[in-house]
């Protein structure tokens, strides 16, 4: 059984170092394959820029494995058929002869693909010698003897929709690397103004819903091993997954390109009975982050603000529930802020939101907790420090810390009644002194969640939007008051 070796160069470098593509071609080959799902040296020979000859070689070179010319009239079409279709087609494979010395001898477009190494070896039930072929001929050779292949899971799905028959059936073969069933879920929910999919396990399938204006809409059942297929693809882009530990949960975010603009992506799994479940929370992502009355403060509020942030220290408390527009808020408070004297210092779980250029962020877990935010503060010498989404609950007291003096601090929180928090602070050991005489501003958020078609409303387009954030600026009737011990108005 030959085995393959792992590849100590990347096939791209040695195209380019042998003149066959450029850097220029490699990176729009990049961009081209994140929309197709296709491998790199597909997409090259699909935009033109080289040949599959040159594409099989590199790989053949890359790789140290031989290259075969497959031909159908020198394949053994019995042979082929003992091995599933849907297999075969997946793995872009097909076997060529069987010898007594080698075994089942299997021409493979990618023999460092381990996982498709490792199904087609199961399948063979003996020996097996792999070598390269080009894949148009290996799916030349399979529509030859096999018949001509169904379209691509995208183009099936979508004719289907398009003919108005009902809704697709769950047996089409998506690609095991998941691009093509991410991709075709986070359109059509796009186009359906989705804000969330749900993919939920059951022993026969995964269920697949969106959510929509109406709620939850059940969307066509996949089958079981899609699961695995789409957090293999968030896995790629970055989203931790749960196959390893004993980790109940696990969240990321990533951002994708969709037609229309970019998008963050807001991803969670979690351990069920039936198998892990995932929700993709969507949401359109905005180059920079809009102007504070795009986002709801009124004229006289947005102007109390602007003079807030041009201080030298203070803390603006943005509170909250969650995907009701905090972290957008934050961005636009960071971006007024933004001084090139002042260094700026961001705490976030997501890092996809638009922050001005120049600030170091650094990742924060969930819940709980503030990942000692003042030390990195003090460490990084910022003037500027924003905590989105770090400080949940009471953790919110860790922004009374002596860490705030001389600086800036915004911090968003999941508080729904400001009064109450604020009686909070006011009740902690340095809570009084904190708020008697450091400047101190709270800005509360609409007590509802964006979901559906309001996920993807841009700042600029919504109307009558001015006065739905409410900011409480402490005066200097609340700090007497506080001095003694009293409750603020």
């Amino acid at each position: 059984m030959t085995s393959t070796t792992r590849p100590t160069r990347r096939m791209t470098s040695i195209l380019m170092d042998c003149g066959l593509v450029t850097s220029e071609q490699i990176a729009e080959a990049v961009s081209r394959q994140i929309e197709t799902g296709r491998m790199i040296g597909e997409t090259l020979v699909e935009l033109g820029f080289t040949t599959e000859e040159s594409i099989v070689w590199a790989l053949s070179k890359q790789l140290g494995i031989p290259f075969a010319d497959v031909q159908p009239q020198a394949i053994d079409g019995d042979l082929v058929r003992l091995f599933p279709e849907s297999l075969l087609r997946r793995t872009q494979a097909v076997p060529l002869f069987r010898s007594a010395e080698d075994g089942i001898t299997i021409a493979c477009a990618d023999p460092s693909d381990t996982e498709a190494v490792a199904s087609l070896q199961e399948a063979a039930e003996s020996a097996v010698a792999f070598v390269i072929g080009g894949p148009a001929s290996i799916r030349r050779a399979l529509d030859t003897i096999l018949g001509p292949s169904r379209p691509s899971p995208a183009e099936a799905r979508a004719a289907i929709l398009a003919s108005g028959e009902g809704t697709p059936a769950s047996d089409i073969v998506w690609d095991r690397g998941g691009q093509n069933f991410l991709l075709f879920h986070l359109h059509t929910a796009r186009e359906k103004k989705s804000s969330e999919i749900h993919f939920l396990p059951t022993i026969s399938s995964l269920t697949v819903a969106y959510r929509t204006d109406h709620g939850l809409e059940s969307q066509a059942n996949e089958l079981p091993e899609t699961a695995l297929y789409l957090r293999t693809r968030l896995h790629a882009l970055g989203v931790p997954d749960l196959d390893h530990g004993s980790a109940a949960t696990a969240r990321g975010s990533v951002t994708v390109d969709l037609e229309g603009g970019r998008v963050a992506l807001d991803v969670f799994h979690a351990r069920t009975i039936a198998g892990v479940a995932t929700v993709i929370r969507m949401s359109p992502l905005p180059h920079e982050a809009p102007e504070l009355s795009h986002l709801g403060l009124s004229p006289i509020g947005e102007a109390e603000i602007r003079e807030f942030v041009d201080g030298p220290e203070g803390i603006v408390l943005v509170s909250g529930p969650p995907r009701s527009g905090g972290s957008m808020v934050l961005a636009s408070l960071a971006a007024l802020a933004a001084r090139s004297e002042r260094r700026l210092l961001v705490l976030d779980q997501a890092g996809v939101t638009p922050y001005p250029p120049d600030v170091v962020r650094v990742a924060a877990p969930g819940g709980s907790g503030s990942e000692r935010w003042d030390t990195l503060a003090l460490g990084l010498g910022a003037d500027v420090v924003v905590l989105d989404d770090t400080l949940r609950g009471e953790a919110i007291a860790d922004v009374l810390s002596g860490a705030t003096v001389g600086r800036l601090v915004f911090a968003r929180t999941d508080w729904l009644d400001g009064k109450a928090l604020l009686s909070f602070l006011a009740s902690r050991p340095s809570g009084r002194a904190v708020l008697r005489d450091r400047p101190f501003a709270l800005i509360m958020l609409p007590n509802c969640r964006h979901e559906g078609a309001a996920a993807w409303a841009s700042p600029e387009s919504a109307e009558g939007r001015a006065g739905c954030l409410e900011v409480t600026l402490l005066t200097d009737d609340d700090r007497d008051a506080l001095a003694r011990g009293g409750k603020t108005r």
